[in-house]
């Protein structure tokens, strides 16, 4: 018998399981989340659902309620999976969504603000993990989760990774312009700022990972601007126009309004600090949402088409992000 690893051992000694079954059916399930404390120091539990009930949680040993709850019930698992629940019902619905893009099943959704975050993963078909970190460090609690969703998909179901996140080690490449950049400007008043978004546009949108960003200012679009037309991005398009896609990500932005608002109160067991980033990680590619330090309804909205490249794209739209100018004051 292989000799077990004692970071896992040390790992599973600090924690316990909740649930109200008695068989071992989840004990391969449950071990593994175990495991995944040993991965972060900022996970603070990992709840696993099937169907949207809670089928176990897995939490540090002594681990205090969660704070700012109306939430607790007499039972601590019931307790441990109320949030979730919601969280799930959330993931669900950009689920549906999100189908209409025809880039596959959401399989990763992070939920961040500056003091702490929410993940939801999917597993597999009505299976999901629920991880929560009361920790500022959010990236962490995402690495692990994905690394354990990843381990319970190749492992206990034989099935594919699905490399959610993006392909570990996908480096930065250096992108020549795009050779097609769509680029639409609101702000007709003001054509030296538009003319200024279109330069930064021009640097980090391109074919190979940032293939889409657009700018709101108070939820009203400022500009947006794609590499759709690019002779590189033509297999992409077989079943759906570049033009019909461009629609559809405009009209998303206005359906994630909602979403925003009914995560913040998914959220408000455990902060009332707003949401700064949104991820939505499909089967081709993902949607991101960062929220701008100007103001708390300014954010940008990026999208890859490329699994494999998830990670430097939203890298990629940080530093899009990072080069937009303050707003000129009224």
């Amino acid at each position: 018998m292989a000799e077990k690893d004692p970071a896992l051992c040390r790992a599973r000694a600090r924690t316990v399981v909740l649930t109200e079954r008695h068989d071992d059916g989840h004990r391969p399930l449950s071990d593994r989340c175990q495991d995944a404390f040993a991965d972060s120091a900022a996970i603070r539990s990992i709840a696993h659902f099937g169907n949207g009930i809670i089928d176990f949680a897995v939490r540090p040993e002594n681990a205090r309620p969660l704070p700012n709850t109306t939430l607790v019930t007499e039972d601590p698992l019931e307790s441990e999976g109320a949030m979730g629940r919601q969280l799930i019902r959330s993931f669900q619905d950009l689920d549906a969504e999100l189908n209409r893009f025809q880039t596959g099943d959401l399989m990763r959704m992070v939920v961040q603000t500056r003091s702490c975050g929410l993940y939801c993963g999917r597993v597999r078909a009505r299976q999901h993990l629920v991880g929560v970190t009361l920790d500022s460090d959010v990236p962490a609690l995402d690495e692990a989760m994905n690394r354990l969703v990843t381990r319970l998909r190749t492992e206990v179901y034989n099935l594919p990774d699905e490399n959610p996140g993006g392909a570990e080690g996908a480096s930065r490449a250096e992108l020549d312009t795009v050779q097609k950049l769509t680029f639409e400007g609101g702000l007709r008043h003001d054509p030296a700022r538009v003319g200024q978004l279109r330069g930064i546009w021009h640097r980090f949108v391109n074919p190979t990972d940032l293939q889409y960003a657009s700018y709101f200012q108070h939820w009203t679009l400022t500009c947006a601007g794609d590499a759709f037309e690019d002779p590189g991005l033509s297999p992409r398009f077989l079943d759906m126009t570049a033009s019909a896609r461009r629609a559809l990500y405009r009209d998303l932005a206005g359906r994630l309004r909602g979403t925003v608002a009914r995560l913040q109160d998914v959220l408000r067991p455990i902060t009332r600090d707003p949401i700064d980033r949104l991820v939505l990680d499909v089967q081709e590619g993902a949607v991101y949402l960062h929220r701008l330090p100007t103001g708390l309804d300014d954010l940008v909205i990026g999208v890859t088409m490329d699994q494999f490249l998830v990670g430097r794209a939203e890298q990629r739209l940080r530093e899009l992000v990072s080069e937009i100018p303050a707003p000129p004051r009224p």
